[in-house]
């Protein structure tokens, strides 16, 4: 979480700003937005679980709080979340509100207390027509001096929907439609307008105890879930440690531990309920808090204060905790008792800066993102090491089937083109998540303006290190199971070209297709120009001029990396081969692979061609990136 964050601040903010500021904005930002209990949580994916649903919306909103706008727009924030994440997320903008920046969003079905805390609200009727515009709190006041009165214990919020769309009768307009409430709006707005105008600066509410009360309890409700996966609704003197170095983000020492244990269990007590952890720690908001043992011992936070104050002796009267100094931080297991917003350290947003901003250029941002992509790249080294066993696996299999059950010749063209194929099908297949496995981050990213040129390079450049070492560990080991007879980096090199051209075809199918469809199109791409167009008994059909030799040579990838490998092989071991069918078959490539050498020889032939198909299909990949799926970025 902190380092989605911390990169997004340092991609969008002015160039040059220190690392200081980038880390001081980064924890404002989690600090602001209540996530940083979590911040050292994988935000997760459909794969792999991570943080909330709710704090999952509140990261999305810290990435572009990063950048410290003036102006928030937002689309839905609260869809799909729960009543009390909902309120967590406006709580977290109205805050936000109050240090400058003013915060723009669609809502649909807010519960009231959340809809009061918006200072302005827009009610929209069918076709867009506008139904109010002002402040929140004067809706109800507004529909009721129309002639609509509101069922009792009703949520004002939906009454509202359902007076725009028609589904309340108005007692004053027997005959009432939907859309007089337009025209009734232009009448209110034209009789404000000609009297003397009024300056009025009512506005929502202010967030209030109760609704950080309810905030902090669904807070710890969902860090209990992560820590009982049992669902027996206890946990251990050791679970209650590791939950409140979650909430906290502080480990607590035991004797904190066993303190708190007894206090929310009481004297003796080997575990503690969900409803007594919640019940304790919501209670240190009040002026005493609900201890097991005394009811008379004070453990909370004054809600007119941010120190925190005991009867005992572990803290002053001042409010400082001796244990800790002067440094204003909670004891270790109470900072989830506190999720208020923290004193911002940066500077104050300014809303008349320009709005032209100066970002780091293309290289600096490339670096930033080389090194983001470093850190993503350093988490997949499970999956990365199964694919290199799956990889070794491979090339054990065909070496064996070479070696001691085909007993196929070591200049074998055949064989050549089991192994090139089969490197190529699983490079092609990994190098598609490069691109296509964070797309909605693309979008976003671009569409917020950082350089797709940067954004493209940094990641080539990170995963050229897992092609050059895929390609080494199934050709070495190959080369020391068959023993092909010929030095190891002329049998290895063909076999880097090879991977070359097959990561470039991933990386092009990942730019222009979605990722579910990416393994069956390259498969097929791969069976194509390796398996048909390359296979060494057809090239003699193919390779005898017009467009489909042109159409040969352009696509197939073992039309050239068979070719190097042979060419080496037959001048190194100088094959002399009994039987007649070998004999024909090295006759026949030796024909094949020497045509079209240009004057310069296979080899080099070979390894200009190779290196041509992947560089261009690298240029498509990054057009395909750049102009592909622009309504998504936008």
């Amino acid at each position: 979480v902190a380092e989605q964050i911390e990169f997004s601040a340092r991609l969008r903010n002015k160039a040059g700003t220190s690392h200081a500021s980038i880390n001081a904005i980064t924890q404002d930002v989690l600090n602001a937005m209540q996530i940083d209990h979590v911040q050292n949580s994988i935000v997760g994916s459909v794969e792999q679980r991570g943080i909330s649903g709710g704090q999952r919306k509140r990261v999305n909103i810290g990435l572009e709080l990063a950048a410290q706008p003036s102006v928030l727009f937002l689309d839905e924030p609260t869809s799909g979340l729960d009543s009390t994440s909902s309120l967590s997320v406006a709580a977290s903008l109205k805050r936000m509100g109050s240090l400058g920046m003013s915060s723009i969003m669609v809502i649909h079905q807010p519960r009231y207390s959340l809809f009061t805390l918006i200072d302005d609200v827009l009610l929209l009727g069918k076709g867009g027509q506008t139904v109010f515009l002002g402040p929140a709190t004067c809706v109800k006041e507004y529909f009721e001096s129309l002639g609509f009165t509101m069922p009792e214990f009703e949520n004002p919020a939906d009454w509202f929907m359902d007076v725009i769309s028609g589904e309340v009768a108005n007692q004053e307009i027997p005959d009432f439609r939907p859309d007089m409430l337009f025209d009734m709006w232009e009448k209110r707005v034209s009789d404000c307008l000609s009297r003397q105008p009024t300056l009025t600066t009512e506005g929502g509410r202010e967030v209030n105890d109760s609704d950080d009360l309810a905030i902090l309890a669904h807070t710890l409700s969902e860090e209990w879930h992560r820590i009982d996966t049992n669902g027996d609704g206890v946990v251990s003197s050791d679970e209650l440690h590791r939950l409140l170095a979650n909430c906290s983000n502080v480990k607590p020492d035991a004797e904190v531990v066993s303190e708190l244990m007894e206090r929310m269990a009481g004297t003796d007590a080997k575990s503690v309920t969900k409803k007594q952890f919640t019940e304790y720690l919501c209670s240190l908001r009040g002026d005493v808090a609900r201890d097991a043992n005394s009811s008379e011992r004070m453990m909370g936070l004054r809600s007119s204060s941010s120190s925190l104050t005991e009867s005992d002796s572990e803290v002053g009267v001042d409010g400082v905790d001796p244990e800790l100094g002067d440094n204003g931080q909670f004891p270790a297991g109470l900072a989830a008792a506190q999720p208020r917003i923290r004193s911002m350290v940066t500077a104050p947003l300014d809303p008349l800066r320009g709005l032209k901003r100066d970002t780091p250029g293309h290289f600096e941002q490339c670096r930033i993102l080389a090194l983001r992509r470093l850190v993503q790249w350093w988490r997949m080294n499970t999956q990365r090491a199964l694919f290199l066993a799956a990889l070794a696996l491979g090339a054990v299999v065909l070496a064996v089937l070479d070696a001691f059950m085909l007993s196929t010749p070591r200049w074998s063209c055949m064989a050549l083109l089991n192994l090139h194929t089969a490197l190529a099908l699983l490079l092609a297949i990994f190098c598609l998540q490069v691109f296509g496995g964070d797309q909605p981050m693309f979008w976003r990213e671009s569409a917020s303006g950082i350089s797709v040129p940067a954004y493209f390079f940094a990641r080539l450049s990170v995963n050229n290190f897992d092609i050059i070492v895929q390609s080494f560990v199934f050709t070495s080991v190959y080369f020391l199971i068959r023993q092909p007879g010929v030095p190891f980096w002329v049998f290895f090199l063909p076999f880097l070209f090879t991977a070359f051209v097959a990561s470039g075809w991933g990386y092009l199918v990942s730019t222009l297709l979605p990722p579910k469809h990416g393994p069956f199109v390259v498969s097929l791409i791969v069976f194509i120009v390796c398996g048909l167009l390359g296979n060494p008994s057809s090239l003699a059909e193919f390779l005898n001029g017009g467009a489909v030799e042109f159409v040969v040579s352009m696509l197939s990838i073992t039309r050239w990396s068979i070719a190097m490998n042979f060419v080496q092989a037959d001048d190194i071991l100088q094959p002399h081969p009994e039987n007649m069918n070998d004999k024909y078959m090295l006759e026949v490539n030796k024909d094949v692979f020497s045509r079209r050498d240009f004057g310069i020889g296979v080899w080099w032939t070979a390894g200009i061609c190779l290196l041509a198909m992947g560089v261009v299909l690298r240029i498509a990949s990054f057009l395909g990136l750049r102009f592909m799926h622009r309504d998504k970025q936008v």
